[in-house]
This record gives C-alpha cells, sequence and structure tokens, in this order.
C-alpha cells in the first residue's frame, strides 16, 4: 500500500469523523486537521505533536474563554483521559497553570496522537 493511499484513507477517515453527527474530542481533532487542507493534513499533525496547541496553531483554543468551554463540553472524556495517562506514567500529571486550558490542550493532543497513530 502507498504512502499516497494510506494518506488517502487517512483524510476519508478524518472527513468521516469531522461529519458524524455526534460530538467528540475525535470530531474536534479532525475538523481542525483538514481545515489545514488535504495537502497539509500530515504538516498539522506533525507541528501539533512537536509545538502542541500552546502554539496557537489550534484556532479554537486559543483564548482561555475556548478551553473552558471545551474542558466543559468533554469534561467526562477529558478526566478519562487524564486518568489514563496518569496509570501509564504511574504518577499524577503536572498541571502548572489554568487546570481547564491544560486539560483541553492535553486532550486535544492525546486525541490527535491516537488517531494519527491508528492511521
Amino acid at each position: 500500500m502507498s504512502n499516497k493511499h494510506n494518506l488517502s484513507a487517512f483524510i476519508q477517515k478524518l472527513q468521516e469523523i469531522a461529519e458524524s453527527a455526534q460530538n467528540s474530542l475525535e470530531k474536534e481533532v479532525a475538523k481542525e486537521a483538514l481545515a489545514f487542507g488535504d495537502d497539509n493534513v500530515i504538516l498539522f499533525f506533525e507541528n501539533l505533536r512537536n509545538h502542541g496547541c500552546i502554539s496557537g496553531m489550534v484556532g479554537s483554543l486559543i483564548y482561555y474563554r475556548d478551553t473552558e468551554i471545551f474542558f466543559d463540553q468533554y469534561y467526562e472524556d477529558i478526566i478519562w483521559l487524564k486518568t489514563e495517562y496518569e496509570e501509564a506514567i504511574g504518577q499524577p500529571m503536572a498541571i502548572p497553570h489554568q487546570i481547564k486550558n491544560h486539560l483541553a490542550w492535553f486532550a486535544f493532543e492525546e486525541t490527535a496522537r491516537v488517531l494519527w497513530e491508528a492511521k
């Protein structure tokens, strides 16, 4: 299977997630990735992995009010991801600043990582 075919299949998967009726962390990530354009989907995931949401590259998660809304909307999923992460590393997550902001970014980045690795 060629890389171009894999990328096409991944973009199709992102489109299906983005068009789904149910709101989810995956849908939020898919919409942001697709907003970069099909030719830049790989760049989106690479930049997110290298620079994170803190870089401002995720337009929907720049302002505190936006990260707080995101956190409140996906609270249960975010807490589940946090718990899974803490169990994997064997210690509590260090949260150096705004709890909702930090966990919203963490959840977005972790969801993107899982989507990317599953491609």
